[in-house]
């Protein structure tokens, strides 16, 4: 499968307006795809914002003229009723044909716990984000209207009438060894987060693998997709620290437990040392640097790859993709 590229516009790091701005560029210079982050909370307390990333999506798919655009990663479980994200990326997507797409998964307590007060264990968010795919797919599939009762969503004769040509494609985040099987089975195309590359090679990609064999699909023919910040400057450890904003990803308990503030995000984010950012992101002084780093992951089983631009010169990180994707996709 070949290689694809995508440009992660940051809501959470960038007015919406330069994450568009940001947008159109990265399609001019080639990049395959452009992704938003689905938050209400951000990753980061200074400096940070907090668009609406469905909003954001009509205005960037109007704003372009051929990229493939979808969310990373909506939440369809708490804040959102899974009927009304169904409604949402049909609706973009009979739009905007073969350009749209979504990506689910389990979330995070600094998006839901603000809005609902709510924050289930992980099993049983997992087991909420399996069903709310089944109300997608049900809403998105059927000719007549559709009566549904789960162990956590219902739908009393619920009939999407407006609906795209072909199906959303759905991508489904998995992390851990339980997480990207799941992905495997109910999703699409898998989409993972930032880890080391000995970990996606070893369980993650495997696991996702297994999963898809288990519910009778062929791996090998759909995406296994990464989001992944980076970060370009001629001074390597400015590149480094341009990485900062996200750090608290790295940090497992921010995924776990119910940790919401982007204050204490924050704290966490800031005691991160500058090993585990390069060892996760990438980081690095030039156009050669930032080959060497998609092809770590290349190696590792990602053939999608969703990058955030954290480099202290924003544009500069984009337009040095002109070298970099032909490099990176042939």
């Amino acid at each position: 499968m070949k290689t694809q590229i995508g440009y992660f516009a940051s809501l959470e790091q960038y007015r919406p307006m330069d994450a568009l701005e940001q947008a159109v560029r990265a399609e001019k210079v080639g990049f395959d795809s452009i992704w938003a982050d689905d938050h209400f909370h951000p990753w980061y307390h200074d400096n940070a914002q907090s668009a609406q990333a469905w909003a954001w999506m009509g205005a960037a798919l109007q704003a372009t003229r051929k990229v493939f655009i979808s969310t990373c990663i909506t939440c369809p479980i708490l804040r959102y009723n899974p009927a009304i994200v169904a409604q949402t990326f049909a609706t973009l997507r009979q739009m905007y044909p073969g350009r749209v797409g979504v990506a689910v998964g389990a979330g995070e307590a600094m998006n839901e716990v603000p809005v609902t007060g709510e924050w289930p264990s992980v099993p049983v968010r997992q087991d909420m984000t399996v069903e709310a795919i089944e109300v997608m797919r049900k809403l998105w599939q059927s000719k007549e209207p559709v009566t549904f009762k789960g162990k956590y969503f219902t739908l009393d004769k619920a009939f999407m009438y407006t609906k795209p040509d072909d199906e959303v494609p759905l991508y489904f985040s998995g992390l851990g060894p339980k997480g990207a099987k799941l992905a495997g089975m109910y999703g699409d195309h898998l989409m993972t987060v930032a880890a080391d590359p000995d970990a996606l090679k070893k369980v993650t990609i495997p696991n996702f693998e297994a999963g898809a064999r288990e519910a009778g699909k062929d791996p090998s023919k759909m995406e296994r997709a990464m989001l992944i910040w980076y970060s370009v400057d001629p001074d390597y450890d400015r590149a480094v620290e341009g990485n900062r904003f996200w750090a608290g990803c790295l940090v497992p308990a921010m995924f776990k437990y119910k940790v919401y503030e982007p204050k204490e995000v924050q704290c966490h984010a800031n005691l991160v040392g500058h090993d585990m950012i390069t060892k996760n992101y990438m980081c690095a002084t030039d156009a050669e640097g930032m080959i060497k780093e998609i092809e770590r992951f290349k190696a590792a089983g990602i053939n999608h790859f969703c990058l955030g631009n954290s480099s202290p010169n924003v544009n500069f990180g984009i337009d040095i993709f002109k070298e970099i994707i032909p490099a990176v996709t042939d």
